[in-house]
């Protein structure tokens, strides 16, 4: 949804450089895959005629030319890999697997994966209900397609209800409330607030750009510092904001920030992906990953797979080579370690009709480029011990919680959010530069139809943006007409 057309720079306040380190990962040793140096058992990937393999008196024939599957070693372990040719993929768009374009969504003719992650991934952190946190809560942000990463000033907070803080937070971007704000600890905003409802600070509190109040800001004391402009309504109180700006009395209306009245069809998308995937190429069966017991490691090419469900005990390891979507019917349940390790050239759009938990030690994604990973949830994500989280997740439909130490490197687009400890997200703004199947200048029926570089709707057709208003919340209207966060 548009927001208005609110101008002025970033703020003052400078976000500290996140610590990009590689995530954790499940070690193979001991698995008893392919991927392990045991000295038992040794996978070759096939890319070209059928080839034999030999491994200590047992030998595999391919016929297909396209998988090698290792027989069961010691262990029980099964892993398989995939050919890895980037043009052999039968999803029938071979640019997908060539670094181009994306995955036609089932139900969508004209819908990509792409367009779906840049559309709806533009807050670090979307709820659609309120916000509350008990704990230290940062925000800041980042581009993984930058040669060199830097701290960028940015990652902005969108929450639909009412938000709530009782310990210090932190906010590089735009603060954008539906509902009401109250903070009783230190609270900063790198850029714009903007607020539906009444705001009140009882402890310090800093805005350093302009603020668009559509209550009353209250106070026993000014405690509120607002660098830029403050923006009210005729009849509302400022008792609590010393005002560095000017002070504009009209009318203000501030836009919802999230869009949560039309959720995406997660298992519309999972159906269609279960009649439409790569898995009879790949020699993967729809139950490869159900009820696994003992430690695997599976390897997949770029393509579309589909599983009923995906459970395990003890430990797991989904190695991608390339662009891929997972499809899965039921739930994510991990009970022991388990690890999405993406290669250098790997993407994955991982859709789950059910639940998604994890017991034990998880690693999603890639903290150095989380635009890579996009994770679509129908039920309930929850993470019981420590996880690391490199990707964006969308869930809609329930709270996320997280207690204790944790980082997110990318985005949350949530039903609601409740925060207990010190929780910190670092966005990745290269997520509105993926890949989508709309090209530059498309038709279009409405903005979701269209993306950077022409990310306005016109008379039917993408165009660049003109104003602010041509860009849903909270990004704005950049040279050259492509819609992104304020430059910091």
């Amino acid at each position: 949804m548009p927001g208005p057309d609110t101008t002025g720079g970033p703020g003052d306040t400078t976000q500290g450089a996140p610590t990009t380190g590689n995530p954790s990962t499940i070690s193979d040793t001991g698995s008893g895959g392919a991927s392990e140096s045991d000295g038992t058992t040794d996978t070759t990937t096939t890319t070209g005629p059928a080839t034999t393999t030999t491994d200590t008196g047992d030998t595999t024939d391919t016929t297909t030319g396209t998988v090698t599957t290792t027989p069961v070693d010691t262990t029980g372990d099964t892993t398989t890999q995939a050919d890895t040719d980037t043009g052999d993929s039968t999803t029938g768009e071979p640019e997908f697997c060539a670094g181009e374009g994306g995955i036609l969504l089932p139900g969508d003719g004209d819908k990509c994966s792409g367009d779906l992650g840049k559309n709806i991934f533009t807050f670090a952190l979307c709820s659609c209900t309120n916000f509350t946190t008990a704990g230290i809560f940062t925000v800041d942000a980042f581009n993984s397609d930058a040669n060199m990463p830097q701290p960028l000033h940015g990652g902005s907070v969108g929450i639909n209800g009412n938000y709530t803080t009782v310990a210090l937070a932190d906010i590089g971007g735009t603060l954008w409330v539906d509902g009401k704000v109250s903070t009783v600890a230190v609270h900063e905003v790198g850029e714009i607030l903007q607020c539906g409802g009444d705001v009140s600070a009882t402890v310090l509190s800093h805005v350093n750009d302009d603020a668009f109040v559509e209550g009353n800001i209250g106070g026993l004391l000014p405690l509120m510092t607002i660098d830029g402009d403050l923006h009210q309504p005729v009849g509302k109180v400022n008792a609590g904001a010393n005002v560095l700006g000017q002070t504009i009395k009209g009318p203000v209306s501030v836009d919802t920030p999230c869009d949560c009245s039309d959720p995406i069809d997660i298992a519309g998308i999972v159906d269609g992906y279960a009649q439409d995937n790569d898995n009879e190429a790949a020699g993967i069966d729809a139950d490869e990953l159900a009820d696994v017991i003992l430690p695997k490691v599976i390897e997949l090419p770029c393509g579309v797979y589909y599983f009923n469900d995906i459970e395990h005990l003890l430990a797991l390891k989904i190695k991608l080579t390339g662009r891929t979507v997972i499809a899965v019917k039921g739930d994510l349940t991990s009970i022991g370690l388990f690890d999405i390790e993406l290669g250098p050239d790997a993407e994955l759009d991982l859709f789950i009709t059910g639940n998604a938990s994890f017991a034990d030690l998880a690693t999603l994604g890639d903290t150095e480029r989380p635009a890579a990973f996009r994770m679509y949830v129908g039920g309930v994500v929850s993470f019981v011990s420590l996880f690391t989280f490199g990707g964006n997740l969308y869930q809609p439909n329930a709270v996320f919680n997280a207690g204790g130490l944790a980082s997110i490197w990318g985005s949350l687009f949530v039903g609601g959010i409740n925060l207990v400890g010190a929780f910190a997200i670092h966005y990745d703004e290269a997520i509105l530069d993926i890949d989508g199947c709309e090209p530059p200048g498309g038709s279009c029926f409405d903005g979701d139809d269209c993306g950077n570089p022409t990310p306005k709707c016109k008379q039917g057709e993408c165009v660049p943006c003109e104003t602010n208003a041509d860009c849903g919340p909270p990004l704005t209207c950049q040279p050259g007409g492509v819609c992104y966060p304020l430059p910091g």
